[in-house]
């Protein structure tokens, strides 16, 4: 971009450039405006564990509440005539064991096993303690019209969305919750997905040191993508073990049969395993091992510094459930006009 010459005046001015640089930063005339931030005072750490404090507050009082109540804590009602078949069935409780030893093997494997070798908390532990924290936000599916359908054959006690905060009064809360399902998927399309995408992605990046960090993502996106589109779409074909009740037509495929299934769910999925995989990267290449959650943590007492960080990384895992996940699979199925086919075992009592 050429400047206008500068005009001759009786005063001196100081002398201007004639030309700037198109490859001069857009923010330069920031820089130097503000002193550095010191080191010690940097991090959102607390924050981020505020956050992890205030929504176990939230899921802590849906959950006493849900197991003291005497309506909402039992198995949901299975209102028709329509029967599961025993070989879906079969598939079911198949499913159910599966899930069931994948996330007993987490536990083992992230947070047991660290626990006892270096009596830490390792950040895929923390991962997967957030990921159960974060089970409580299943409620939110339902919260104010009956989106998500899980079976009623499933092995469940019933749901607590009625105990959680917005929850739509006028909706139904005798649905079924699967309890050896539902808490292993918030575990291994989250935690789970990030330590295989990094697996991957540090050869990668050591192959083609050259690569993107877009180029990067971009590959992993599209694994997490095709990962839990095949996942979902077997699992709900070969149990009914869940169903997509009330979805966005336009970004729906299969619309309107019992086995329709929205592609922002594999959308949604895919990016949060990316957020995931983005913060188990960064502090790999962090030199003290932390994620960009955790920093920050060092200006609290020695004793309370593990309990910032833990609530830190839960926070930052329910709060991006929440956000990423749940806000947007809500507003796209209010909006959405394509019902499932259900059967009586799918549906709300």
């Amino acid at each position: 971009m050429t400047i206008s010459p500068v005009r001759t005046t009786s005063r001196a001015e100081p002398p201007r450039p004639a030309r700037l640089s198109l490859a001069a930063d857009a923010g330069s005339d920031l820089a130097g405006r503000l002193t550095p931030v010191p080191a010690a005072q940097r991090g959102g750490a607390t924050v981020w564990a505020l956050a992890g404090l205030a929504w176990c507050v939230i899921a802590g009082q849906a959950a006493v509440r849900w197991f003291a109540s005497d309506s909402q804590f039992s198995p949901a009602p299975i209102q028709g005539p329509d029967q599961l078949s025993d070989a879906r069935l079969v598939a079911l409780r198949c499913f159910e064991v599966l899930s069931s030893l994948v996330l007993l093997w987490f536990l083992w494997y992230c947070v047991i096993a660290p626990l006892r070798r270096t009596g830490r908390l390792s950040l895929d532990g923390k991962f997967v303690i957030g990921g159960l924290c974060a089970v409580w936000a299943d409620a939110f599916l339902n919260i104010h019209a009956y989106l998500f359908a899980w079976n009623g054959n499933n092995v469940d006690m019933g749901v607590w969305s009625s105990f959680m905060p917005f929850h739509n009064h006028e909706q139904s809360s005798r649905y079924a919750e699967s309890l050896l399902w539902g808490p292993p998927m918030y575990v291994y399309f989250c935690a789970g997905v990030a330590i295989v995408a990094c697996r991957y992605a540090v050869p990668l990046r050591e192959k083609y040191p050259a690569m993107s960090n877009a180029t990067l993502f971009s590959i992993v996106w599209l694994g997490e993508f095709a990962f839990d589109f095949v996942v979902e779409n077997v699992a709900i074909r070969a149990t009914h073990g869940y169903a997509y009740a009330q979805t966005y037509g336009p970004l729906t495929l299969w619309d309107g049969s019992v086995h329709q299934f929205p592609l922002y769910e594999s959308i949604l999925v895919a990016t949060l395993g990316c957020l995931f995989t983005w913060m188990r990267l960064k502090a790999m290449e962090d030199p003290a091992g932390l994620s960009p959650v955790e920093h920050g943590f060092e200006r609290w007492p020695a004793r309370l510094q593990p309990f910032v960080r833990t609530f830190a990384v839960i926070g930052f895992c329910c709060v991006s459930i929440v956000l990423i996940y749940h806000l947007t699979f809500n507003w796209l199925g209010l909006v959405g006009h394509s019902y499932a086919d259900l059967p009586s075992y799918l549906r709300a009592g």
